[in-house]
């Protein structure tokens, strides 16, 4: 008679990481090696502290920032969680930032060696090479297919065109352009110097430092940037 045996099998279950609803800054943000932002990563779903897990290049995002984020079990009362961090700043660089099977890059970038004393920013709103066109057409006159004259910006030794979308619609606004002028972050319409997040309050979404910020510090050798705001 043959014996039967009975092996029980014992699965093994790993549990991923949480993958994320949003990250801010949002993918492929460009920022300015040095100036303060907010990190925050919001889950779907409600997480354990343990289960919400974020890697920066392959490693976790206390080794990049050198301290970890605030674990928010539920935000605004809801079932739902999030991870945030406030005023950080990186180095240069290329960053991946990961949870679960979310991502985004950012690009952190350096200036150059000061070569100006002062620096006058024009902003022309509504200033398009359509627009200055145009204006050259009406103002210089045309002949045989080539303008009679130049506009006083055609000689403006450094210019640079600025696409104005927001980062949740075409259109955008007053408030979110100019605050991607000042911060070089894309925001959502209606917000300034913030990325607008899921809550509702707006006073506690993730913050970007404007250039002036940045400059202001400098000049007045704060040794960092609470201290000039204080």
């Amino acid at each position: 008679m043959r014996a039967l045996m009975t092996i029980p099998l014992v699965a093994l279950c790993f549990v991923a990481p949480a993958s994320a609803q949003t990250i801010y800054p949002i993918d492929r943000a460009d920022i300015l090696a040095g100036s303060l932002f907010d990190f925050k990563v919001e889950f779907p779903e409600l997480q354990t502290s343990n289960g919400a897990a974020v890697t920066i290049n392959g490693k976790p995002s206390v080794n990049t920032f050198g301290r970890d984020a605030t674990f928010i079990e539920r935000e605004d009362g809801k079932d739902q969680s999030a991870l945030v961090l406030r005023d950080v700043s990186l180095r240069p660089g290329t960053y991946e930032v990961r949870a679960g099977t979310s991502s985004v890059t950012w690009n952190v970038y350096a200036t150059g060696p000061r070569k100006a004393k002062n620096v006058i920013l024009f902003i022309g709103d509504g200033m398009s090479p359509a627009h200055r066109t145009a204006a050259r057409l009406l103002s210089k006159g045309i002949a045989q297919g080539k303008s009679l004259g130049k506009l006083a910006i055609d000689d403006i030794p450094h210019m640079a065109l600025v696409a104005t979308a927001g980062s949740d619609s075409i259109i955008t606004d007053s408030a979110n352009s100019a605050s991607a002028y000042a911060s070089g972050h894309k925001s959502a319409v209606n917000a300034m110097g913030v990325y607008a997040d899921r809550t509702a309050s707006p006073f506690d979404d993730a913050k970007v430092e404007p250039i002036a910020s940045c400059q202001a510090s400098a000049q007045y050798g704060c040794r960092n940037r609470h201290e000039y705001r204080n």
